[in-house]
């Protein structure tokens, strides 16, 4: 896992943390964007936070 993508997930998991019923669509839209991550570590995070794969 590349650093950006690293720095996403713990990201997303401390706002979890703080704000357990967020719209998760859309953290991981405003992640991707802060992080600037591509399509491919987009999905990995929608199937890691949003289908459970």
């Amino acid at each position: 896992m590349d650093e950006s993508l690293s720095d996403a997930v713990k990201y997303i998991s401390d706002t979890l943390k703080a704000e357990p019923e967020i719209d998760m669509l859309k953290l991981i839209e405003e992640v991707s964007q802060k992080f600037d991550l591509n399509p491919m570590q987009e999905e990995f995070l929608t199937g890691k936070y949003i289908l459970k794969r």
